[in-house]
């Protein structure tokens, strides 16, 4: 029940705005989110059905679920233009460099110098948390550095300063093309390319990388939604199998079809979380999430020793299961859906709203980056994140659009002039 409705919810709202005159984009969020709550929720819900104790906690779930997504659908069209055209028009201010600093070829040496410098701080820093050595670190899969290391003094300032410099990297990846200096923009992509390879810790932001061409083929030379269809059906599980299995140490330890089904289990930890809510056993957090962990996150753990647990999927893992670990030793942080994340919030009401805020957050950024040409790659990449948050919560979507508008209004106000109207043709929605 719950997985049809989902579905006939998505369709409906792809035939909306097709009524609507909205010309269909395969990266946009409007599609992309669609295609994840379309395959995570409705699908998800059909391959493995939940665990219901009786036919009234279905339809009570189903209920919960469904006005969620109302709810984002609603915050995703939510009329406010007017704040928009204030607080989203191209600014005016830029600060003033010497004129040299604003030489494309010098811009691109700032950045490679400022990327390397970053790559080769985090993994020292690693290498020092661990005790590891170089051969050491290229022997350990990532993931089980990164689990490692999560809990280190920097908190979530390494991510904070990787997103920055993936964002400004884009735009500049973007200025290098479209002025035909092929041979430095190759060298610039193969740099910041390794660098993800290197540090990354999950596989998004490895196909993201890889995958960075194609979207500015897509954008600036022509429409290819129909070729990346196909990438998205078959490609994309075929790469996440691939990664998985590098990831895991056993490349051949899945197929294809069975990477994709357990891609799409992701209830399972939400609807133990809603029984446990039914059963009065779940303390709410009545909005913490919003005004006080996710403040939060930007402050080091070495500044503040106790700092609670910030991130909503460790904390509620912890609250739930217990421990981090599951019944291997392994790593094992579950994922509540934003479902979960207001459940807990707000009790019945949370799914509304915190869906509210999610479709909220996503009209936004649409509207930020509608008027940005040279952001087409950057919102490429967060179409792919937002989609991807449909696993986890709002709180990462609100981090990481904070830290994308800020690193793309950075690098407009260090690095660009103001366009003229005139300039302004392109358009990524």
């Amino acid at each position: 029940m719950l997985g049809v409705g989902v579905m006939l919810m998505v369709i409906a709202h792809q035939a909306w705005l097709w009524a609507r005159g909205w010309q269909f984009n395969t990266l946009s969020p409007y599609f992309l989110v669609d295609f994840l709550i379309f395959s995570l929720i409705g699908l998800g819900s059909l391959v493995e059905p939940l665990p219901h104790r009786s036919l009234t906690e279905e339809i009570l779930f189903s209920i919960f679920v469904l006005s969620g997504l109302a709810g984002y659908y609603l915050g995703l069209h939510f009329p406010y233009a007017a704040f928009h055209k204030r607080w989203l028009a191209p600014l005016k201010a830029r600060i003033p460099l010497p004129q040299i600093f604003r030489q494309l070829g010098i811009q691109t040496l700032l950045l490679l110098l400022a990327v390397v410098a970053v790559v080769s701080l985090l993994l020292v820093q690693r290498m020092s948390a661990l005790g590891l050595s170089v051969a050491d670190m290229l022997s350990l899969s990532v993931l089980q550095i990164h689990a490692q290391v999560a809990t280190e003094g920097l908190g979530a300032l390494p991510v904070i300063v990787i997103y920055i410099f993936t964002v400004m990297a884009l735009i500049h990846l973007y200025r290098l093309l479209q002025a035909r200096r092929f041979t430095v923009a190759f060298g610039f992509y193969v740099v910041l390319t390794a660098s993800y390879l290197s540090i990354a810790s999950t596989r998004i932001p490895v196909l993201l990388c890889l995958s960075a061409p194609i979207a500015y083929y897509h954008y600036t030379i022509r429409r290819i939604n129909k070729l990346l269809l196909v990438a998205l059906l078959v490609g994309a599980p075929v790469a996440i199998t691939l990664l998985q299995g590098l990831r895991s140490n056993a490349l051949f330890a899945w197929t294809v079809f069975d990477r994709l089904v357990a891609e799409i289990i992701v209830m399972k930890s939400f609807h133990t979380l809603w029984q446990r809510y039914i059963d009065g056993t779940v303390n709410l957090e009545w909005g913490a999430n919003y005004y006080y962990y996710s403040p939060l996150t930007f402050v080091p753990k070495a500044l503040w020793a106790e700092k609670p647990q910030t991130s909503f999927e460790t904390r509620w893992t912890l609250n739930l299961f217990g421990s981090l670990l599951d019944e291997d030793g392994q790593i094992s942080v579950h994922t509540f859906t934003p479902w979960g994340e207001g459940l807990v919030q707000f009790g019945w009401l949370g799914g509304a709203v915190n869906l509210f805020l999610y479709g909220l957050i996503v009209n936004y950024a649409i509207r930020f980056f509608r008027d940005r040409p040279h952001a087409c790659m950057v919102y490429y990449f967060y179409a792919v994140l937002a989609a991807t948050f449909v696993r986890t919560s709002v709180q990462a979507l609100a981090f990481t659009t904070l830290l994308y508008l800020v690193a793309v209004w950075a690098y407009e106000t260090l690095f660009l002039k103001r366009p003229s109207s005139e300039e302004v043709v392109a358009r990524c929605a």
